[in-house]
């Protein structure tokens, strides 16, 4: 007759379902978290802004590690020289715009960085908005 295991009354500890592939360091990031950190990458937010806009405890130094580990050509050495910034638009604001830099021969992506490059040099916002938004 064999003799019966019993379980202790003390629960175990609950492993992390990458201990059990015997990696050397458990690892803690969901496909989620990752998948949002490179989307946040690729609107431009730097390691700093990712690190207070996740404020779950991530650093920026972690994330600057994960773009080196996944291979993301990236460098903070005082910024980048440019950046990428989003512009919300509707969608009949987007369809026109695409109709008129296809006029023009251009993404739209381009055309609104020639606007945004010249109206910002000169200034001329008010010139631009004519008081719409005030």
């Amino acid at each position: 007759m064999k003799p019966v295991r019993r379980r202790s009354k003390t629960p175990q500890k609950k492993r992390h379902f990458t201990e059990r592939f015997g990696y050397p360091v458990v690892i803690r990031w969901t496909i989620a978290k990752g998948a949002y950190i490179g989307f946040l990458t690729g609107l431009g937010y730097s390691s700093a802004e990712i690190e207070k806009r996740m404020a779950d405890g991530t650093s920026a130094a972690t994330v600057r590690r994960q773009w080196k580990n996944w291979g993301l050509p990236l460098h903070e050495v005082g910024g980048p020289k440019h950046r990428r910034i989003s512009v919300n638009l509707t969608f009949h604001e987007r369809a026109k715009l695409a109709r008129q830099a296809k006029k023009r021969g251009l993404t739209g992506e381009e055309y609104l960085r020639r606007i945004n490059v010249c109206a910002i040099r000169d200034d001329m916002y008010d010139a631009i908005t004519d008081g719409e938004f005030d």
